[in-house]
C-alpha cells in the first residue's frame, strides 16, 4: 500500500471542515490509491470520479468538469506534465486546480516541468491523512489574495 494515514476519520461525511461538496477527478493508474483517496474524499462529502489512465481522463474531465483534479505524475503512457499541459489547454479545465501526486521525491522537478504551476501543488506519496485533507480544503477554497 502507498499511502499512510495517521489518524482515522475525525468528522462525518460532508462536515463543515472541508467546505461545500465538490466534484474530484482522480486520475491514477493504481486501483489501490484511487480507491483510498475517493473514501477520504467521498466521507467529506465531495463527489469523486476516477480515471485509470490519461485519455480516460481527459474525457471524464469534459464529462464530470470537476472543481479539483487529483493526477498521478507518473502513469503508462503520459506524464503528469502531459496532461497538465492538456488541461491547461482546453477552455473547460484551464483553471482547474491540480494536485499531483508522486513517489518521486522532488516536487520542484515536477512543478517545473508545467509551464504554468498556478493552481498546481505536489504531495509525495505516501500521503498523510491531514495533509491531503488539508490541501483539498486550501486548493478548493481557491487562491489567497494578496
Amino acid at each position: 500500500m502507498d499511502l499512510e494515514f495517521e489518524s482515522p476519520f475525525p468528522y462525518g461525511p460532508g462536515n463543515a471542515i472541508m467546505g461545500p461538496m465538490a466534484r474530484v477527478l482522480i486520475i491514477d493508474d493504481d486501483f489501490e490509491i484511487v480507491s483510498i483517496l475517493t473514501e477520504i474524499l467521498k466521507h467529506e462529502g465531495h463527489e469523486v470520479s476516477s480515471a485509470g489512465e490519461p485519455v480516460e481522463g481527459m474525457q471524464m474531465a469534459r464529462k464530470v468538469k470537476p472543481d479539483l483534479i487529483i493526477l498521478d505524475y507518473h502513469m503508462p503512457g503520459n506524464t503528469g506534465s502531459h496532461l497538465f499541459e492538456s488541461f491547461r489547454r482546453n477552455n473547460a479545465t484551464k483553471t482547474t486546480p491540480i494536485l499531483f501526486m508522486s513517489g518521486e521525491a522532488d516536487p520542484e522537478h515536477i512543478l517545473s516541468e508545467v509551464s504554468d504551476s498556478a493552481g498546481a501543488r505536489f504531495l509525495p506519496k505516501p500521503v498523510k491523512l491531514e495533509e491531503f485533507r488539508r490541501t483539498i480544503r486550501e486548493m478548493l477554497a481557491g487562491p489567497k489574495e494578496a
